[in-house]
């Protein structure tokens, strides 16, 4: 559509993309409140799922054993690796989404390093 026109195609072709994002973003998070990550504690007695936008599905506690301030923190931990897994799913969701409509503006990486938990 835009052939011959260098650096100015490709910019216009980048701003019909853009103007689609919206509505891409809200099929994404759709996609994503329907999505579930698994994560254990490290002793392996506690396993949350949780959706990829964050929200605990269920939590099961597989070691009867554990118990009080023990019980407490592998509960914390095993949301906090969900927590973690869910934001990695979803950054890279967005990174998939955004290479699909060649959306590729400077800085993208590092917003979604930061989605990701890693900036």
């Amino acid at each position: 559509m835009f052939k011959g026109l260098g650096n100015l195609g490709n910019i216009a072709s980048m701003m019909g993309s853009l103007q689609s994002l919206p509505e891409k973003m809200k099929e994404l998070n759709a996609r994503m409140e329907n999505e579930y990550v698994t994560a254990n504690s490290p002793c392996g007695g506690v396993i949350v799922i949780m959706s990829c936008t964050g929200k605990v599905q269920s939590t099961t506690i597989e070691a009867v054993e554990l118990q009080g301030a023990v019980l407490e923190q592998a509960i914390t931990e095993a949301c906090n690796a969900a927590g973690a897994l869910a934001k990695q799913t979803y950054a890279s969701s967005i990174s998939e989404m955004a290479g699909e409509m060649d959306i590729n503006l400077p800085g993208m990486d590092g917003l979604i390093n930061s989605l990701a938990g890693n900036g």
